[in-house]
């Protein structure tokens, strides 16, 4: 990751070596279930990001030629969110999604229905528990809706309540962790085997490498958010940066963020602070209970 801190977002995508790919018309191009469903070049879509999940950061990620996400839940009111889907569409023609994670995002239907007043949303990612209520709606509108899981368990559950595609992020997953996780080794070919929509694999990818295992694995596409946070567009500082590039895998406190599951009794400590402290504060101490 090295090569990608304060580079360019495209530089991401230079990074995916164009094998097995289909010459036509003097270029690449990649063809899964997921880049015809999304009208996308690549088959690499942008992971949520909280507070800094905004047009700003998502919008080159389209550009480049993949799916940028724009983080709902980063915006305290609808107003307000709609007015940061206004200024993405006014950035780019390129495919937008945004995110909507269930209990993380303030006014969550009220939100919903500005994507769809006002349009222009190729897909809706939702998280982390049951969201029907959200993508039907939606999908009424021709809007995909995609549903970010743990496991397989609740892959095959989102594929019964109708998603179009699932993202399963594996126990490597450093945002969205859960104590039914497995590996990605192990999560992608199994839900590959036994779902019948679309597998986005997250969790511990980073680069071509990785990106070409995934697929190999069974994905259509790939799920990535520590990787685009070490790019010149991503909003947090050059020392948040650095660490992220220079981090390695074998430090006992990086280890022991990704590869160990949640803290039930932190957990159940943050859920009973939930309605005494800022939203985006509750957020971020879930996250790394």
């Amino acid at each position: 990751m090295g090569r990608i801190c304060s580079e360019p977002i495209l530089s991401v995508f230079r990074s995916a070596p164009h094998r097995n790919t289909e010459q036509r018309k003097d270029r690449l191009m990649w063809h899964t279930r997921i880049t015809e469903m999304l009208g996308i070049k690549y088959p690499i879509i942008q992971g949520a990001f909280g507070t800094f999940g905004t047009a700003d950061f998502a919008v080159p990620v389209s550009e480049a030629g993949g799916l940028g996400m724009i983080t709902a839940g980063g915006f305290q009111t609808p107003e307000r969110f709609r007015e940061e889907l206004r200024k993405a569409k006014s950035m780019t023609k390129k495919p937008i999604a945004v995110n909507l994670t269930v209990m993380g995002c303030p006014h969550i239907e009220a939100t919903r229905d500005v994507i769809i007043e006002e349009g222009g949303v190729v897909a809706v990612e939702t998280a982390p528990i049951r969201a029907d209520y959200l993508g039907k709606p939606l999908q009424q509108h021709g809007i995909k809706w995609i549903h970010k899981v743990a496991s397989v368990k609740h892959a095959l559950a989102a594929e019964r309540q109708g998603a179009d595609a699932v993202v399963i992020v594996g126990l490597e997953g450093a945002g969205f962790k859960s104590m039914d996780q497995v590996p990605t080794l192990i999560a992608i070919p199994w839900a590959a085997r036994v779902l019948k929509i679309p597998v986005i694999a997250a969790g511990g990818i980073g680069d071509g490498r990785g990106f070409m295992a995934a697929l190999m694995m069974g994905a259509e596409a790939v799920y990535m958010g520590t990787a685009f946070m070490a790019t010149k567009e991503c909003p947090i500082s050059e020392k948040h940066k650095q660490f992220l590039v220079k981090s390695d895998p074998s430090e006992p406190k990086i280890r022991e963020r990704c590869l160990t599951p949640p803290n039930l009794g932190e957990v159940a400590k943050v859920m009973a602070e939930r309605n005494k402290i800022p939203e985006h504060e509750w957020l971020w101490k879930l996250e790394r209970a």
